[in-house]
């Protein structure tokens, strides 16, 4: 079976590598899974300085977790443990103390960017939202000179070998990300070395570049002007600057959204937003006026709503042509799924969150709860069958990169099952949401080029478009509905050259 190639219209494959350093965790379902998953890591790697993973899931802890947990199994070495979402981070006291954290250690944005705190007022080893970047920069576990390079190209080869050809990296994940200027840098010599191999006719992916926008003291004139800095020397179709990324709240399971009500389980408790509402707004319309793309990180209800107002405002401001996006679309209310249709918005998805993967569908029903769930809850099936343009991605490194494939999303969002467990059999309600196989490769092909403004280009097998494919090695209409991951990719080809496989 031959496909055009895959495209993603979210991940972060440039510079994230490093986030996926040290054990995994994802397969743990409570606090003594993941301990005993740290604790054999250590016991195994007793030459690494630094004790790293990626995984946890907060609403799978059972309670309280600090740095005492860690000291337990980990007492001489740092600990730096990102969630799944890798918002969120769980250190050890060597970790902080290296890092330069303590109980004078002020929280960048307070109910957002913070250090959970005892009585005392002293950090537990919990940092929410990245407040734990500047202390893994100063602890000496950040090392970009060799962290941004080494893991470019073995991101680009493993979504290359699973069929994608070109991608929206929607912000660069690098520790600096809530520095406007160091940013600013970062971005170029991302660019930079995604250029070099272009021009070598060694890139794998097309990439579109967002930059990004992390807090409200950001300003809306350097974002804009920066990134059309970097598009005047980024703008072929191999490596081109797109727009900005807002990254206004954190995600629901850390309770770090921002919702119209509150939380079953912390009702006490309100999140606030790390870029305002206003500065969100005064953005899209700077960005929109000079030619720019806006997506907003969206995960909780009253953000998508004020998201929402913001990209209906730009549209009667004359701005009919920008292809503003609500990434992540978690939770959004009824009212506003129809004027997302209504007004034709962009919205990308990862389905593979939808299900009871690394804790997902738990997430969703232990905070919202069940009606609101099954109302609100990835929306995806609603948008698509009303002709709102949608496209799926994997959001890597917030899902693990190994679950990246689009046949992966593609089993997710028909099934609403794990594609990584096969003993999976909590079927998320509303199952009315799942995709047919033809919705989600409409959505993985075509609804990423018109994401990326390259639906001329790419996304079909079409006469006069770049030879961008997939080849299979099976039909995909004739496996079971649980076996669509599990289709080999025989090859990949951007651009007429094989980038996977191509030996049959």
């Amino acid at each position: 079976m031959v496909l055009p190639g895959f495209i993603s219209g979210h991940e972060h494959l440039v510079a994230s590598g490093w986030t996926q350093l040290g054990v995994k965790l994802g397969s743990g379902q409570s606090k003594d899974d993941y301990l005993k998953l740290i604790n054999e890591y250590a016991d195994a790697n007793s030459d690494e300085a630094y004790i790293r993973g990626i995984g946890w899931n907060a609403t799978l802890m059972g309670g309280e977790f600090t740095a005492a947990d860690l000291d337990a199994i980990v007492p001489d070495r740092p600990v730096f443990l990102q969630d799944y979402t890798i918002h969120d981070a769980w250190l050890n006291s060597k970790a902080m103390e290296m890092g330069g954290v303590t109980k004078d250690t002020p929280d960048p944005v307070p109910g957002l960017i913070y250090w959970v705190r005892d009585d005392s007022g002293t950090p537990t080893g919990y940092a929410k939202e990245f407040a734990w970047m500047g202390a893994y920069v100063e602890s000496g576990a950040w090392q970009p000179e060799t962290m941004i390079p080494e893991s470019q190209p073995v991101l680009y080869d493993l979504a290359a070998s699973f069929g994608y050809t070109t991608y929206i990296n929607q912000g660069l994940v690098t520790p600096n990300i809530k520095s406007q200027s160091k940013h600013h840098e970062d971005n170029r010599v991302a660019l930079d070395i995604l250029q070099n191999q272009a021009e070598a006719g060694e890139l794998k992916l097309r990439t579109l570049m967002m930059t990004l926008v992390k807090g409200d003291d950001f300003s809306a004139d350097d974002a804009v002007a920066n990134t059309l800095e970097l598009k005047e020397d980024f703008d072929s179709d191999d490596v081109r600057v797109l727009g900005i990324k807002i990254h206004p709240e954190g995600v629901h399971t850390s309770h770090a959204s921002i919702m119209l009500e509150p939380w079953l389980d912390q009702p006490e408790k309100k999140a606030v937003r790390g870029v305002s509402a206003e500065l969100t707004d005064e953005i899209i319309m700077k960005a929109n006026a000079a030619g720019l793309d806006v997506a907003v990180h969206v995960d909780g209800d009253k953000t998508v709503r004020e998201t929402v107002d913001s990209f209906v405002s730009a549209k009667k401001n004359g701005f009919e042509d920008a292809r503003n996006s609500l990434q992540h679309l978690a939770f959004a209310h009824p009212d506003d799924i129809e004027r997302i249709i209504e007004h034709n918005i962009l919205s990308n998805i990862t389905p593979i969150w939808g299900t009871s993967w690394s804790g997902g569908l738990d997430g969703a029903l232990n905070i919202m709860g069940l009606a609101r769930t099954v109302n609100e809850f990835q929306r995806i099936r609603t948008l698509i069958d009303a002709g709102a343009p949608v496209s799926i991605g994997a959001d890597v490194p917030s899902t693990d990169p190994d679950l990246m494939g689009a046949l992966t999303l593609c089993e997710a969002a028909v099934t609403r099952l794990d594609p990584s467990n096969p003993e999976d059999d909590r079927y998320f309600p509303p199952v009315y949401q799942a995709l047919t196989l033809e919705q989600c490769l409409y959505a993985a092909t075509m609804g990423g080029a018109y994401d990326a403004r390259m639906e001329d280009k790419v996304g079909s097998l079409t006469f006069g478009k770049y030879a961008d494919l997939v080849i299979l090695e099976t039909n995909l209409y004739s496996v079971l509905p649980t076996e669509i991951a599990d289709v080999k990719i025989l090859a990949t080809m951007k651009g007429g050259k094989f980038t996977y496989g191509g030996e049959f």
